[in-house]
């Protein structure tokens, strides 16, 4: 078995990849990446110190693990009386730790707004996409060179993900990226996995929308 060792380089640049991914609280991070928390507690004296010293902001971070559902609450209600769009796209858009935290606490973003007291019937803005407007955005997020890993996608494009694996995969996100042209490809290595893509017979055409 080959063991890292890390340094503080290292580390910053281990918890700056995953910024904005995953989770960067301590408790994520002794449970995903013992090695790289336990190293962190070592070198800085302290995870708090870890965070900071890439520049983050700790208390943002911490925040993440602090949601209640009173909380939740209280921030549909806030953004309700400033008039904030409160559809999911929007959510997950501009306020993913909400919506990620009402997920969670409420198991779904509907049943969060209920608890809220708002109507989400009243609010429901769900893209009715055709199959052929979900293939030409999955390629287009190819084509930039996203990641459309299941758990990427459901954490950044839930709505794009429903619709393919409703209308193109058949409960299926690899038969949807199939139906795509897009041959999904994944290899797992201890605490992280890559991802590779092979795009081919819709190429072509995506090279003719961005022309």
């Amino acid at each position: 078995m080959i063991y890292q060792s890390w340094t503080a380089h290292a580390i910053r640049q281990h918890i700056l990849s995953r910024d904005g991914i995953e989770p960067l609280n301590s408790h994520y991070y002794a449970v995903n990446y013992p090695d790289v928390y336990a190293a962190a507690e070592r070198m800085f004296g302290g995870w708090q110190y870890a965070i900071e010293g890439c520049g983050l902001d700790y208390d943002k971070i911490r925040k993440y693990r602090r949601w209640s559902k009173k909380k939740v609450i209280d921030e549909i209600q806030r953004l309700k009386a400033e008039k904030q769009s409160l559809n999911s796209k929007n959510i997950q858009e501009e306020q993913r730790p909400l919506y990620q935290a009402a997920l969670r606490r409420f198991k779904s973003w509907g049943k969060a707004l209920e608890a809220a007291g708002v109507n989400y019937k009243k609010i429901r803005q769900r893209r009715r996409m055709t199959p052929e407007e979900i293939k030409a955005e999955i390629l287009a997020l190819a084509h930039r060179g996203i990641d459309l890993s299941y758990a990427n996608m459901r954490r950044n494009y839930l709505y794009l993900l429903a619709n393919a694996m409703r209308k193109l995969g058949n409960g299926s996100w690899i038969k949807a990226l199939k139906r795509c042209g897009i041959e999904y490809q994944t290899k797992r290595y201890p605490n992280r996995s890559t991802t590779k893509f092979i795009r081919e017979q819709e190429e072509p055409r995506l090279e003719q929308m961005y022309a």
